[in-house]
């Protein structure tokens, strides 16, 4: 399917393969139902797919992730604006918070970020949402 690809580094470009194609679209499609029914985003499924089972390196997967969402996230948000479920002047602080994290992320992602200390993060991070879903889900029950 051609998906090799390469990416930027400090040290010049990384070249990188794509593996498991199959096996990462059925990883997408149960990420999308799981996030469907829990109403969650699925971004950290995505990673863990193209990451884990295509063997796409972290730094490539965790943008493309972002990217998905950002695709779906402006298509979602002209809907909701048309039909009056945003706030502009709401949203606006939030839209500038997010903007100048993603640029400032990018930033250090391509430049000084090793993927070593990416993945810990992200494992930390994916851990913690994992407990509060957890335990709002027992509260909820309570």
């Amino acid at each position: 399917m051609k998906l090799n690809s390469s990416y930027p580094t400090a040290d010049g470009v990384v070249e990188y393969g794509v593996a498991n194609v199959a096996g990462g679209f059925f990883m997408m499609l149960f990420a999308g139902v799981i996030s469907g029914l829990l109403g969650i985003g699925s971004g950290a499924l995505k990673v863990m797919a193209m990451d884990g089972l295509m063997r796409i390196p972290f730094k490539v997967s965790t943008t493309t992730s972002n990217f998905m969402i950002g695709v779906t996230a402006a298509a979602s948000a002209v809907v909701y604006l048309q039909r009056g479920y945003i706030d502009p002047g709401l949203s606006m602080p939030v839209v500038i918070g997010v903007l100048l994290g993603a640029m400032t992320g990018s930033k250090i992602l391509v430049n000084s970020a090793s993927s070593k200390w990416i993945r810990i993060a992200f494992s930390v991070i994916v851990g913690v949402i994992a407990i509060q879903m957890i335990y709002n889900g027992i509260i909820g029950k309570v």
